[in-house]
């Protein structure tokens, strides 16, 4: 058996071999970065509601019987189709007899210029015929409108939500008669917090997509519309509106949920802006940041101190700690050592 004095003889014996320094501070690997190489483009999902352009009851300006009504909901109508129809009977006739005074006040304009002529009436005979005569002309023109008011035409492409009258019922001026969806367009709503509600004053450095249910591979592109400059009472987001074509092949309803991607171009950040992604960081004992910053001519990392400002996703703000165009270690920092060789690898 071997002594305890003869194994601590061998320890010291191991211990005095000359060993490769390097192969102590050599780690296997570690993933880098070069700061400023990476575009700090701000990606984000939301979820977002479909909405029409606008949604409005319907109704007639005038009151009458309700004889026509050939809708069905849920159908899509051509701009200046017929949504609902009165009985026009009687401003069919009402329309008739203000054509008739108009007639029976320039009969009587034509006759008492003649008298005037003779000097049989006074200039202010004339001008009160006159005066009548443009009232029955406002009156036929009142009347032929109220005419076309007894037909309720779509003023755009619109979705039939709701029949909300029924036909052969008497109806009073402005009474609701059916409600409709503007859909020229689609609109999509996302509630944006207030450290990216300030990008869309740069809205064509926005790119924004509707991806479709249940398949994310494809989608449709959107467009900014508008965003509101309050912010929700309860959530404290900001609203922002995005348009898009509907789409024939999807059965896309106002109303529905979808998800909406939001990518801000790169160019919405200052150019001294420096981004780092959140592994990177390393927190001390104190609790303060540091980051390893890789020599690419020695080969070995340095401790830096940082400090940081806002969290994007998996990125955050570099504040102070490095430049641009030097390399940091994203992983395995709590292995690494001041002065330490390491292996870059880039293919994680």
């Amino acid at each position: 058996m071997i002594k305890k004095a003869q194994v601590l003889v061998l320890f010291m014996l191991f211990s005095a071999l000359p060993v490769n320094a390097s192969e102590i501070n050599a780690l296997s690997s570690v993933k880098i970065e070069t700061l400023g190489e990476l575009a700090p483009a701000i990606s984000r999902r939301f979820v977002g509601r479909v909405d029409a352009v606008s949604n409005v009851n319907l109704s007639f300006q005038v009151a009458g019987h309700l004889i026509n009504l050939p809708i069905q909901q849920g159908r899509l109508l051509p701009k200046g189709s017929l949504l609902a129809e009165l009985d026009s009977t009687d401003y069919k006739l009402a329309l008739e007899q203000a054509k008739v005074r108009l007639k029976q006040a320039q009969r009587d304009v034509d006759r008492k210029h003649l008298l005037l002529k003779s000097n049989s009436v006074p200039r202010a005979v004339v001008d009160e015929a006159e005066d009548q005569l443009h009232l029955a002309k406002i009156a036929v023109e009142a009347a032929q409108r109220n005419l076309s008011y007894t037909r309720l035409d779509v003023p755009f492409d619109a979705l039939i939500t709701r029949r909300l009258a029924s036909r052969y019922v008497n109806l009073a001026a402005g009474t609701p008669v059916v409600r409709v969806q503007d859909v020229s367009e689609l609109r999509a709503h996302i509630g944006v917090p207030e450290d990216l509600i300030r990008l869309v004053n740069n809205p064509d450095l926005i790119q924004a997509k509707l991806l479709l249910p249940n398949n994310e591979s494809t989608f449709i592109a959107l467009e900014y519309r508008e965003h509101a400059t309050e912010p929700d009472p309860v959530v404290q987001t900001y609203q922002v509106t995005f348009g898009f074509e509907r789409p024939q092949a999807l059965n896309l309803l106002p109303g529905m949920t979808v998800t909406v991607v939001v990518t801000a171009d790169p160019r919405l950040h200052p150019v001294e802006q420096l981004d780092v992604a959140l592994s990177a960081l390393n927190t001390a004992n104190d609790g303060s940041y540091y980051l390893w910053v890789f020599d690419p001519e020695l080969g070995q990392v340095t401790k830096r101190k940082a400090k940081i400002g806002n969290i994007n996703g998996d990125r955050v703000t570099l504040l102070s700690g490095a430049i641009a165009g030097e390399q940091v270690i994203t992983s395995g920092g709590s292995h690494l050592r001041e002065g330490m060789k390491v292996k870059p690898f880039n293919h994680f």
